[in-house]
C-alpha cells in the first residue's frame, strides 16, 4: 500500500532540527578493530590526461579579452587570481587555441568538438550545456578506459582476476556509465559488481574507495578496480561574475587517476577504514556544483579554507590516532588534497600546529603546480607521490585527508600490512 504521507502534510515543528557543530567521526563501538583487519590493501595507482593544457596565460586571454564581458576591475583580479594560484599548468581536453581566434558565426550543422566548443556557440563563447554533455561524452570514458588500463600494467596482475568496477565522476553524465565503458574496453569478464559512484565532488574517490573497502570486507579475494575521472574544462562560463564562480572555472583541470586494491600481503600498503567528518549546514554551499543552462556551476567560496581550518584544528590529532596510530604529525607522510593554494596552507598555519614545512607537503603543492585542482582524482596523485617518496623520508605511514561539498572532510591512512 502507497504511503499517505506526502510534503504539504509536514508541520514544521516536527521537521528535524539541524545539527549544530562538527558531526562524526562515527565508528562501530564494538566491531571496529573487527573491521579494521579486513581492510584492504593498494596494489597500485594509475593516472590518464588529455592532450591540452591551460596555462596563467591562457585564462587571462580569454577572462580579460573583450570574449568575456568583465570590468577593468574583474579583470584585474583575474590577472592576479591566475598568477598567484600556484598552478603552471592544467590539462584540458579543451584545445586552448580557439581562445585565440575569432568565434564562428553560429551554425548548427557544424559538429562540435573540443576544437571549437567555445568558438561555435550561439551564445558566442558559452555553448550549451548539452553542447558542453558532448564533448564531456567523448573524453570522459576515454581518460576513464586510459587510467584503467596505466594502474593495470602498474600492478602487473592479470586483469581478467578483477571481479568489482567502481567508477566516480561529478563533471558529466551519462547512461550506461563509466563503469561499462571500462569493462567493455577492458573486455573484464569475470566481474561480480560495477558500480558508480557519481557525483560526490573533490572527496569523489574517497567515496568511491569507501564502497571498495566493503566490497573486500564482504568478499576476502575481491580484487578492486577505481576510477576516478573529470572533464571540467568543458564547464567555463563568462556569465560567471560571481570571484566564487570564476575561480571554479579556472582551478579545475581534465585528468583520471585509478587504483586496484585487494587483500594483498604482508608489506603492501593497508588502508584503514575510512572516516567522515560533516561541518554545521551554515557551510553547504561552501563548495557546490549546480547544473545550469550553460554547464555545470563550479562554486568554492572564500570561506572554504578558513571552515577547513576551524574543523581540522581540535582534531586532527585524534584523526591522526584513529588512522595510523601515531599522535605527532612527524611520525608519518601526509597526503592532502591539493584544492588550491589557500586550502595547502591551511595546513602550513602556525595555529594548526601541525608543524607541516613546504617539503612535508611537496607532494600536494607539486600537484596542483602541475594538475590544478582536478577534483576526485587529485588525492590519488598525491598519495602515489608520498608513496614512491617513502624511500627518501623513511617513513612507513601517510595520512591522507581531503575535504569536499557539505562541507565534508574525509581521511584514513596507509601502513604497512604486518
Amino acid at each position: 500500500m502507497l504511503s499517505s504521507q506526502r510534503l504539504g502534510g509536514m508541520e514544521e515543528a516536527k521537521l528535524y532540527k539541524p545539527i549544530d557543530g562538527l558531526q562524526g567521526p562515527c565508528k562501530s563501538p564494538d566491531h571496529d578493530l573487527e573491521h579494521r583487519k579486513k581492510m584492504p590493501c593498494v596494489q597500485a595507482i594509475g593516472q590518464c590526461y588529455p592532450d591540452y593544457q591551460f596555462t596563467p596565460e591562457t585564462f587571462e586571454k580569454l577572462y580579460c579579452s573583450d570574449k568575456f564581458p568583465y570590468d577593468e576591475k574583474l579583470k584585474d583580479w583575474v590577472r592576479k587570481l591566475v598568477h598567484q594560484s600556484g598552478i603552471d599548468t592544467i590539462p584540458s581536453s579543451i584545445n586552448p587555441e580557439q581562445f585565440e581566434k575569432e568565434a564562428i558565426p553560429y551554425d548548427p550543422s557544424i559538429p562540435v568538438d573540443e576544437h571549437n566548443l567555445y568558438r561555435r556557440a550561439k551564445d558566442p563563447w558559452c555553448p550549451t550545456t548539452h553542447e558542453r554533455s558532448l564533448v564531456w561524452e567523448k573524453f570522459a570514458p576515454k581518460l576513464t578506459i586510459g587510467a584503467a588500463k596505466d594502474v593495470i600494467r602498474e600492478w602487473g596482475g592479470d586483469p581478467m582476476t578483477i571481479t568489482h568496477v567502481i567508477t566516480n565522476t561529478s563533471s558529466g553524465t551519462h547512461m550506461p556509465g563509466l563503469d561499462l565503458a571500462v569493462v567493455d574496453a577492458l573486455g573484464l569478464k569475470n566481474v561480480r559488481q560495477r558500480i558508480c559512484v557519481d557525483n560526490t565532488g573533490c572527496y569523489g574517490s574517497f567515496s568511491a574507495l569507501t564502497v571498495a573497502q566493503a566490497f573486500c570486507a564482504a568478499e576476502p579475494d575481491a580484487v578492486v578496480l577505481v576510477t576516478c575521472t573529470e572533464v571540467c574544462s568543458v564547464h567555463i562560463n563568462k556569465h560567471s561574475k560571481d570571484r566564487s564562480e570564476i575561480l571554479g572555472n579556472i582551478i579545475f583541470g581534465d585528468g583520471a587517476t585509478s587504483a586496484i586494491l585487494s587483500a594483498g600481503k604482508k608489506g603492501d600498503w593497508q588502508m584503514s577504514p575510512i572516516r567522515m567528518v560533516t561541518a554545521p549546514p551554515s557551510t553547504r554551499d561552501y563548495v557546490s556544483v549546480k547544473l545550469t543552462d550553460q554547464g555545470y556551476l563550479l562554486y568554492l567560496s572564500k570561506y572554504l579554507a578558513p571552515c577547513l581550518h576551524t574543523a581540522v584544528k581540535p582534531m586532527w590529532r585524534d584523526m591522526l590516532k584513529d588512522a595510523l596510530g601515531v599522535k605527532d604529525s612527524h611520525d608519518c607522510d601526509w597526503a592532502v588534497h591539493p584544492g588550491g593554494k589557500a586550502v595547502i596552507n591551511v595546513f602550513h598555519s602556525e595555529d594548526l600546529e601541525v608543524d607541516l614545512s613546504k617539503e612535508d607537503l611537496e607532494p600536494s603543492w607539486d600537484s596542483l603546480r602541475h594538475h590544478g585542482n582536478l577534483a576526485a582524482p587529485s588525492i590519488l596523485l598525491v598519495v602515489k607521490a608520498c608513496l614512491e617518496r617513502t624511500a627518501q623520508t623513511e617513513k612507513d605511514k601517510v595520512f591522507v585527508i581531503g575535504f569536499g561539498p557539505g562541507m565534508v572532510i574525509k581521511y584514513y591512512g596507509l601502513t604497512r600490512k604486518e
